[in-house]
C-alpha cells in the first residue's frame, strides 16, 4: 500500500480517451505542468450522493512521482487528490 504525503484536492486538467467504458489516462497538466502517465496500477469506482466518482492511481516516471487523480462522472472534472514522489 502506498501512503501520499502530500494531500491537495486541487482541480487540474486531464488529456484521456474513453474506450468500451474504460477511461485510459494520457497526461494531466496541474500548476503549469504536465505530467505523462506512465502506469495506472490501480482504479477504483465510489458512489456519492448522485454522482459517482472513478479514482485512478497514476506513476508518471519521468517526472518521478505518483499520484491519486479523481473523475467526477456528474459534471466531467477531474481532481488531483494527492501525490508523493517515487
Amino acid at each position: 500500500m502506498t501512503y501520499y504525503q502530500n494531500i491537495t484536492f486541487e482541480k487540474i486538467e486531464v488529456i484521456a480517451y474513453f474506450k468500451e467504458l474504460e477511461i485510459q489516462i494520457m497526461k494531466f497538466r496541474w500548476k503549469n505542468t504536465v505530467y505523462k502517465v506512465s502506469k495506472i496500477p490501480n482504479q477504483w469506482k465510489i458512489k456519492d450522493g448522485e454522482d459517482s466518482k472513478t479514482h485512478f492511481s497514476v506513476i508518471c516516471e519521468k517526472e518521478n512521482i505518483i499520484a491519486e487523480l479523481c473523475y467526477h462522472h456528474k459534471d466531467f472534472k477531474w481532481e488531483l487528490i494527492q501525490w508523493d514522489n517515487l
